[in-house]
């Protein structure tokens, strides 16, 4: 039966008994050292246990929690305890700053007497000091509880996937259009058949994109042919997409003898995925980048858009996005590393965004890195092409890295800064075509045959995309229609001329950017040809319009703008054999889609 209430109340001692209950625990006993290590009972008696003082060693004495500070015991109950009286603690000091608080109430209450400022500031800077007292031991006790997590923005503490999920293959499975072929693997050619293709990708690839140095290239290869087996995962990826992409550039077409050789050292590749894809790395950026070319070149299994903006995340996780502060102490090799990979990176997201029509990656304001490769004050750009071999490949790189600055500036402010149409944008768009043509210019004399005419398409491309309609120029003038014509046609020229050549030592490799380049110009040409026939064909050349004067062509507000000129009417030059009704038929593309086997779809993403 339960008694009633009523018959037995409760007084106010009654209720500080509910409130402190009696914790009646099993504390285990902890043996001593001596105990411990003699393997016999203690009985834990205090300040010496029965056997120490049997022995004449009661000073000797100690408990294993002895050795821990206080909270940090072995002992589950003395852990607990600790707990409990930190909680006591904390319910004192409210009930302490509650009780204070309701008395200030009644204080002001009744009277507010006027303190002086001295006061004040000593109050207000004792309790300061208080705060942050406490505040920074409720962070220690945090931070102690945490434990082994890292707490601070730089540190790595991502331990690996716990699925089978990996970084690796989230970034392939993304990337992936066609599947591999299955089992299709190239076997490691000898040394002396692979040297050939290491040179032509040397030649070809690494004097415009040198993601890492010459160096490290013949390090990776010495690894792989060693017969010791001493080569890393990274090592062995390096060599096999280096002897791919040096395949699928001397690819005639999908299917041959090169093609399938390509796809099997790719594949043998892949296999160190797992390996060499982590993210966290510069090592991994430059394999992501390897994978990048190697996409431009075979687009019917990879998207080069999802990997190059893959690595560009990545680099910008790292910071590589922006130089070190000057008060960083960081080593020279490091940091030139540092820079080929961001502008390798940031070339080859230019160049894919141009192409496929889409958004950067990341902004160039959001960015801050000199360019590398600091040239020594004896070299000239007037120098052979014989003398200075290794400062060759650099000027071709920083030639390369130049125009891309030059088309991010124009494709930014003329495709994606917005909709709205300029009132007059031609003294923008003929500062931007005068800048391209005086890097065109100035380029070093040292320059390959074969890199020049790819720079010289690269130029003409580059005339025909920023003279086409875009949001801001929705109309485009009579005389930029000439222009456009006139560089199609020497677009087509040019492109005609470098298919045509017999040797893969003289001319630039075909990539499916170069497809879609040929098929966005051949679309222009067709565009200005249909709106305006009969002026565009006319046989007497247009005269330029008259200079305009740009809205912020100074520096100085005071100085008044210098006017900008429209460029030239360029003289049209044809190779023997050719005229311009055969150089339309180029833009059918006939040729690429046939040879090549490239997807020249607009859609192609």
């Amino acid at each position: 039966m339960i008694p009633d209430l009523d018959v037995y109340p409760l007084v106010g001692n009654d209720l500080m008994v509910l409130e402190t209950p009696l914790l009646r625990v099993s504390r285990p006993v902890a043996a001593c050292q001596r105990c411990r290590a003699a393997k016999i009972k203690c009985d834990g008696k205090l300040p010496a246990c029965t056997a120490c003082e049997k022995s004449n060693r009661a000073t000797e004495c100690s408990s294993t929690n002895d050795q821990f500070a206080r909270g940090k015991e072995r002992s589950y109950v003395a852990t607990l305890e600790a707990k409990v009286e930190r909680l006591e603690k904390k319910i004192a000091d409210a009930k302490k700053a509650r009780r204070k608080s309701s008395l200030m109430m009644l204080d002001t209450d009744m009277s507010s007497p006027r303190r002086s400022s001295v006061d004040t500031v000593k109050a207000g800077s004792s309790n300061n000091r208080a705060a942050q007292r406490k505040e920074a031991s409720s962070i220690d006790e945090l931070v102690s509880d945490f434990g082994l997590l890292a707490v601070n923005a730089t540190a790595r503490d991502f331990y690996g996937f716990t699925t089978e999920m990996s970084y690796a293959r989230l970034i392939l499975s993304a990337s992936s259009k066609e599947p591999m072929p299955a089992g299709l693997t190239k076997k490691l050619p000898p040394r002396y058949a692979a040297t050939p293709l290491i040179q032509q990708y040397v030649n070809n690839i690494f004097t415009i994109l040198p993601i890492f140095e010459e160096a490290t290239l013949y390090a990776c290869v010495d690894a792989v042919y060693h017969l010791e087996g001493v080569a890393k995962p990274f090592d062995i990826w390096v060599v096999r997409m280096v002897l791919a992409i040096a395949c699928l550039s001397q690819s005639e077409q999908r299917g041959d003898t090169l093609y399938s050789d390509a796809v099997g050292h790719a594949n043998a590749a892949l296999e160190q995925a797992e390996k060499v894809l982590h993210p966290g790395f510069i090592s991994s950026i430059q394999a992501q980048v390897l994978l990048v070319i190697y996409a431009t070149m075979d687009p019917h299994h990879f998207d080069s858009w999802t990997l190059i903006g893959a690595a560009s995340r990545a680099m910008v996780d790292l910071g590589i996005h922006q130089d070190p502060s000057k008060s960083t102490s960081i080593a020279r090799p490091k940091l030139e590393i540092r820079r080929r990979v961001y502008w390798c990176v940031y070339s080859l997201d230019r160049s894919t965004a141009l192409v496929q029509t889409r958004a950067f990656s990341f902004s160039d304001e959001s960015a801050h890195v000199h360019l590398p490769f600091h040239s020594s004050p004896t070299s000239s750009k007037h120098t052979s092409p014989q003398s200075h071999v290794f400062l060759q490949a650099f000027d071709s790189a920083l030639d390369l890295f130049r125009i891309r600055q030059i088309q991010s500036e124009w494709y930014m402010d003329l495709f994606q800064s917005g909709r709205e149409p300029w009132q007059d944008p031609y003294p923008y768009i003929w500062t931007m075509y005068n800048r391209m043509t005086e890097w065109f210019q100035s380029m070093s004399q040292s320059t390959l045959p074969a890199l020049r005419c790819f720079f010289e398409l690269e130029l003409l491309y580059s005339y025909v995309y920023i003279l086409s309609p875009s949001s801001r120029v929705p109309h485009i003038q009579e005389y930029a229609q000439r222009l456009i014509f006139e560089h199609c046609i020497a677009y087509a020229t040019n492109l005609l001329a470098q298919l045509n050549k017999t040797s893969h030592t003289t001319k630039p490799p075909v990539t499916f950017y170069d497809a879609m380049r040929a098929y966005m110009t051949g679309r222009q040409f067709v565009d200005v040809l249909s709106r305006n026939t009969d002026a565009i064909l006319h046989p007497v050349p247009p005269a330029p319009p008259v200079p305009a004067a740009p809205t912020n062509a100074s520096e100085d507000p005071l100085a008044p703008p210098a006017p900008v000129s429209a460029p030239p009417f360029p003289a049209p030059l044809l190779p023997d054999g050719h005229n311009i009704y055969s150089l339309v038929l180029v833009f059918g593309l006939a040729s690429l889609t046939g040879e090549n086997g490239f997807n020249v779809n607009p859609s192609y993403s």
